[in-house]
């Protein structure tokens, strides 16, 4: 890498997500991709959720960064760009999910491990896959998306209302019923919610499940 690329490489890095989306608006490709690699990996592993199948949510990963960079001058800095980036890819998501009959279940959930130690790692990378696969097959798709924004990403109930395209009173009734409807499939399915000393550990990034909205 040339002092020059480095160089700009390291002024990208002090810009915030705003001014890179200024810099866009005025016509910067490369604040732009710094965009790009910035918040791609979790828009993927959001999409991947969402469409369970990698290559798909490839597709709309490329759909969402299309249509943010066409529609760039429309973002509003008074909010986080993440938010307006996850309203593009839910709304791309929706899409699909009606486009599709049935959604593959063929790959599990990669939730992000954040506990020490390797064993505690694998077992708790376990049961999140398991506890997101269970939410996917027995939650609605709104419910679904909400607790996944609120959990996994830590979006606040005014940024998952803006990112869902719902009032913040519609958000807070989809968390409560989607608590509710996923603690009783993991009681049927003979689970139980995590103990509090396992959530403090790490095993949700975000929050608990049994927590408030």
């Amino acid at each position: 890498m040339s002092d020059t690329t480095q160089a700009d490489s390291r002024a990208l890095d002090g810009l915030t997500d705003q001014e890179l989306a200024r810099q866009t608006v005025a016509g910067s490709g490369l604040c732009f991709a710094e965009l790009v690699g910035r918040h791609g990996p979790r828009l993927l592993r959001f999409l991947q959720q969402r469409t369970r199948c990698l290559q798909d949510a490839e597709d709309l990963l490329q759909d969402t960064f299309a249509r943010a960079y066409e529609h760039i001058g429309s973002y509003d800095p008074t909010w986080k760009i993440t938010t307006w980036l996850f309203t593009i890819a839910s709304r791309l998501a929706c899409s699909h999910w009606r486009r599709r009959s049935a959604v593959p279940l063929t790959e599990e959930a990669r939730l992000p491990d954040t506990t020490p130690g390797p064993a505690q790692q694998v077992a708790h990378k376990e049961e999140s896959q398991n506890l997101w696969s269970l939410a996917r097959r027995g939650l609605s798709e709104n419910q679904y998306d909400a607790l996944w924004f609120r959990y996994a990403e830590g979006l606040t109930v005014k940024e998952i209302s803006r990112a869902m395209g719902k009032t913040p009173t519609h958000v807070k009734v989809l968390l409560h019923r989607g608590r509710n409807a996923l603690g009783k499939h993991l009681q049927a399915a003979g689970g139980t919610y995590v103990p509090a000393a396992r959530r403090s550990a790490g095993a949700y990034p975000a929050g608990s499940l049994e927590g408030g909205a």
